[in-house]
């Protein structure tokens, strides 16, 4: 482990994803790395179909060989057709793999589209995403949840982190622990969740802690001025008193 807990970042964006911005080159990525002092990243190229595969391979021939603590990584979609705890495309040759939920359960809508209850009672996709998130964990055994709870953070029903939601996320981190499953603390998520629910979300890590489940963190950098920048991270790290050893570190595979 690092000695510095905040020395590495594990879940980075480059311009194949469509959406970040155009600096995001691995070649920048790889510089940005250097000059600021990180001990290791990880590239982790969003994955939400198999042909997305193909961003992995034109990433993996930009990683320069010589760069150690450049690890080949990749946030994959968990499948959301099959929901059988399958993630979209195979994974092997990747060092570090983040299995993240950005489409409904067994439907094709994205998180962040309202339409998703017009497809299903928000209860239903709830009961269903946990299971869907235990068969994950259990099947898949990815390295980490990536931004886990992000999805039904959306839902009505979810108010805050609290009750019944942390009696479920309890049973998760479990599962996760059974596993050797990690869960990622992302700095991005801070954007994408109500206040109450951002203010609430630091009790997942206390559980986390408190099941010894590691903890991965990850800047979510779709530019290079993200890279390695965590404000809310480092909020939560210090409220909850996460240390280097509650931690884990991508590793080469």
């Amino acid at each position: 482990m690092f000695a510095n807990l905040f020395a590495y970042d594990s879940h980075i964006h480059t311009t194949y994803s469509g959406h970040s911005h155009e600096s995001m080159t691995v070649q920048a990525i790889v510089e940005r790395r250097s000059s600021l002092g990180l001990q290791r990243i990880a590239i982790t190229e969003h994955v939400f179909d198999v042909e997305d595969l193909d961003r992995i391979v034109q990433i993996t021939a930009e990683i320069p060989p010589d760069e150690e603590n450049v690890l080949l990584g990749v946030e994959m979609d968990a499948d959301a057709r099959s929901l059988d705890g399958a993630l979209v495309a195979p994974t092997q040759g990747i060092d570090w793999v983040i299995a993240s939920f950005h489409r409904f359960p067994g439907t094709s809508i994205w998180w962040h589209d309202k339409s998703f209850r017009e497809a299903k009672e928000e209860k239903t996709i709830y009961n269903q995403w946990l299971d869907w998130v235990h068969k994950v964990i259990a099947k898949a055994r990815p390295n980490v949840l990536g931004h886990l709870g992000a999805m039904i953070c959306q839902l009505s029903i979810v108010h805050e982190f609290d009750k019944s939601i942390l009696a479920d996320f309890a049973d998760i981190l479990q599962n996760c622990r059974k596993y050797g499953v990690a869960i990622e603390l992302n700095e991005a998520m801070r954007k994408k969740i109500s206040p109450l629910q951002k203010d609430t979300y630091y009790r997942v890590f206390q559980l986390a802690k408190q099941e010894k489940v590691k903890i991965a963190l990850g800047s979510d950098a779709h530019s290079l001025s993200q890279i390695g920048q965590y404000a809310w991270v480092r909020e939560i790290v210090g409220r909850v008193g996460i240390t280097e050893k509650d931690c884990i570190v991508p590793e080469k595979g």
